[in-house]
């Protein structure tokens, strides 16, 4: 609580000294940032007595500073480095225009300098328009709450890991979605990436209350609510969301064929897939509308992909796009959608940071390979795993026919949230030359150290379990590269 007085005082005092020098529409962004803060620190204290963990607060305050600085880094770039050439500026104008013609009483949902655009790009502009009733016309205002509701939908991927893996290392999760660079640069304002990261959250969370141990009836209205958010921006993403519901319920049920499953449990998950087909069944209708043709006809899937391909396929980041078309280039999509630019393709100052990002995410996943199989071998007994898992493949194979760089480093922060599932699931460890499962790789005396990655033990010695892990602040060496996580 006293660093989130401190964070309230010290923008009070922002705005008393600078009342007279500062632009209105900054005095509306600091003022809207103050009630953020004070409606997030009692949340975020909430959750740490929740948890009964002090460190935890520290952590989670952290990563709302963080989330600040990164907009304050992503608002600079959007209006000085890109000279305010970006969606974040469109959606703003858009949104003031809405506000003009409401005031003259005409009544529109499609801006005036967004009448070529599609529907659903067109509905950023609508949030921006609800913010700025209450804000006033502030770039500031909503690049701050566009933020935060990627903020909150990192926390709901969170929670949702917490409740449907219990196994995993949720304080290392929570480190990696708090501090990623990419999941605070990129969705730090007004656009599609801060909505999307919402969305996500509140799907994922919804799945997760489905396949905890203790099913609730509430995760159906939560994954709806999601899946909603979803289709208000991506339809497509909608419907990848429901494909990967549906195989892990199966998944799921599978799993617990001859263990006796509560009555409740078995209620609820059915009771889901009789709306998950009506909204399979929606989803699919707002979908073939993306995917038609331009004269109305069925375009089809593929026509959608060739013709994203052709459409990123330009300007200077421009690359021939993997464009998965059978299972044998499903690996090198993946490097493509989770790794590229590498060094030696990176042209500007853009390029670069995001070819040193996608350095950093292929050591941790390289580092962590260990982790990867633990979550294969989890993924019967967690269904949650098997969501995420069939989310990420769908997701690389539509984004493999982007062929721009900075377009694809844009999109794949959707992804990010989810594939760091997978670097938090307990690792397999090596007997004799075999692999045994996640539930036997630690004692439970055992503990990792969140700020080393290091594995501890206490009162006895493990060389096992003294492996290097990479932590969100950096390498720590071990003793043996064979014990890599």
């Amino acid at each position: 609580m006293v660093f989130g007085v401190a964070a309230i005082g010290l923008v009070l005092a922002v705005v008393g000294l600078g009342m007279d020098r500062i632009p209105l529409d900054a005095i509306s962004g600091l003022i809207t940032l103050l009630v953020l803060i004070a409606a997030t620190v009692p949340v975020l204290t909430w959750m740490a007595r929740q948890e009964g963990d002090p460190g935890l607060f520290r952590i989670l305050y952290w990563g709302m500073v963080a989330t600040v600085v990164g907009m304050g880094v992503r608002y600079f770039f959007v209006t000085v480095i890109y000279n305010d050439s970006s969606d974040a500026g469109i959606y703003s104008e858009g949104a003031i225009m809405l506000l003009a013609d409401f005031k003259k009483g005409v009544f529109s949902t499609v801006p005036r300098n967004m009448e070529n655009f599609p529907p659903e790009s067109q509905r950023p502009a609508l949030v921006v328009t609800a913010i700025y009733m209450l804000t006033g016309a502030s770039r500031w205002a909503a690049s701050f709450v566009f933020a935060w509701m990627a903020f909150a939908g990192r926390l709901m991927l969170w929670r949702a890991l917490k409740r449907a893996v219990p196994e995993a290392d949720h304080k290392r999760y929570l480190m990696w979605l708090m501090f990623f660079p990419s999941l605070l640069f990129w969705p730090a304002s007004i656009g599609k990436e801060a909505l999307m990261i919402l969305a996500i959250g509140v799907v994922s969370y919804g799945a997760a209350l489905l396949f905890s141990e203790k099913v609730t009836s509430g995760g159906i209205l939560i994954f709806v609510a999601g899946v909603l958010g979803l289709m208000f921006v991506r339809p497509h993403m909608a419907a990848i969301a429901v494909a990967a519901l549906g195989l892990s319920s199966l998944v799921g049920s599978l799993g617990q064929i001859g263990k006796g499953a509560a009555l409740k449990s078995t209620l609820v998950r059915a009771g889901a897939l009789v709306v998950l087909v009506v909204v399979a069944v929606v989803v699919l209708s707002q979908t073939s509308k993306v995917f038609a043709g331009s004269d109305g006809s069925a375009g089809g899937v593929g026509g959608v992909l060739d013709k994203t391909k052709n459409q990123t396929s330009v300007g200077g980041s421009k690359f021939s796009a993997p464009a998965v078309s059978s299972p044998l280039d499903l690996p090198w999509a993946t490097i493509t959608v989770l790794f590229r630019p590498f060094p030696w393709e990176a042209r500007s100052l853009n390029s670069v940071v995001s070819a040193l990002e996608g350095l950093l995410l292929f050591g941790v996943v390289a580092a962590g390979w260990r982790r990867f199989l633990g979550g294969v071998k989890l993924a019967m007994r967690r269904p949650y795993l098997v969501f995420v898992a069939t989310f990420t493949v769908v997701f690389i194979t539509a984004f493999s026919y982007i062929g721009n760089f900075g377009i694809l480093a844009r999109q794949r922060t959707q992804l990010l949230a989810l594939l760091l599932v997978f670097l938090a699931v307990p690792p397999v460890a090596r007997r004799r030359g075999l692999f045994r499962g996640p539930e036997e790789q630690l004692d439970p005396e055992e503990h990792t150290d969140l700020a080393t990655g290091a594995v501890a033990s206490e009162g006895r010695s493990d060389e096992r379990a003294r492996g290097p892990i990479l932590s969100p602040v950096g390498f720590v060496a071990g003793r043996s590269a064979e014990s890599l996580n």
